[in-house]
């Protein structure tokens, strides 16, 4: 007679239990569990409606909490509920970190028509979401293009910006950013070109070669987006609208000679040294590698 009422006693709390498990708010009680002979009970934080699992004498009774405000007839059933939490199996979420240095190559400024560069780069943090980008490289002559003919190609490629992530970049994700970049570029190189003379020989067109020193810089206001892979490998592109402004010093031919063509569409020979200020594009492309 006496085990009869202990079954019922343990029969009507368990149906307390599930009938408590429909009133509870899902703020309050998020689950309780045995798992590998221990038990555990925490808080919800979130408004998403959550499954609550009770075990009472091995059976599994299950109830779909609601958010709803709890009365105190509830708290009361959850305080007394309240079971130590089990801490061993719980892992803190860790936020990813944020790229303090990266190393970088200038990828596209291997693909430059006239003179490529091999550019490498470095980008530091100054502020939270700002940092200072710097590359620099020295030009070589591999080109896609092999008009006009060039011979003792000299000089460097220099960037530096001012960067600002429009959210806090993050080693696994994106960010979008905008710059302020200077972009400078020495070059001196001798050219092959076609002249056409004016003297006492007459008049005839003859192939000259010519002596060039450029310097080309500018300002850019860019917009970009960089991708930071998880094993800290990254990727980013960046293109804008500025103005640019260059100054070529030419020699090497004689008075009597006009300049017709060299073969391509760039280093045209001038007697005048300055241009113009121009509206310019800068694009680039880099790959690079989170040092820390």
């Amino acid at each position: 007679m006496r085990g009869g009422k202990w079954s019922i006693l343990v029969l009507l709390l368990g149906l307390g239990m599930v009938r408590g498990a429909f009133a509870l708010d899902g703020k309050v009680i998020g689950s309780l569990h045995f798992a590998q002979g221990k038990t555990g009970y925490w808080l919800l934080t979130g408004t998403v409606q959550k499954t609550v699992l009770f075990e009472v004498m091995g059976v599994d009774f299950r109830a779909l909490a609601n958010n709803r405000t709890p009365n105190s007839e509830q708290r009361s059933l959850t305080d007394s509920l309240a079971l130590p939490a089990i801490t061993n199996n719980q892992q803190p979420i860790s936020s990813s970190p944020t790229p303090r240095f990266s190393l970088k190559n200038g990828t596209l400024s291997l693909l430059d028509p006239f003179a490529p560069s091999f550019n490498i780069g470095a980008e530091h943090i100054l502020l939270p979401r700002l940092y200072a980008h710097l590359e620099a490289g020295p030009l070589f002559n591999l080109r896609l293009f092999q008009e006009p003919t060039i011979d003792n190609l000299r000089g460097y490629r220099l960037r530096g910006a001012i960067r600002y992530y429009l959210r806090p970049p993050q080693v696994g994700t994106h960010a979008a950013f905008i710059e302020i970049l200077y972009a400078h570029q020495y070059t001196d190189v001798d050219i092959e070109g076609d002249f056409r003379r004016n003297n006492d020989l007459g008049r005839y067109r003859q192939r000259l070669w010519y002596h060039m020193e450029q310097r080309k810089q500018g300002g850019y206001f860019n917009l970009g987006l960089q991708q930071v892979y998880a094993k800290r490998f990254l990727f980013e592109f960046g293109a804008g609208l500025g103005f640019g402004h260059r100054r070529s010093i030419f020699s090497g031919v004689p008075p009597d000679a006009s300049f017709r063509t060299n073969g391509g569409l760039g280093w045209e020979y001038d007697r005048s040294p300055n241009s113009p200020n121009v509206a310019a594009v800068q694009v680039y492309i880099n790959l690079g590698y989170v040092l820390w």
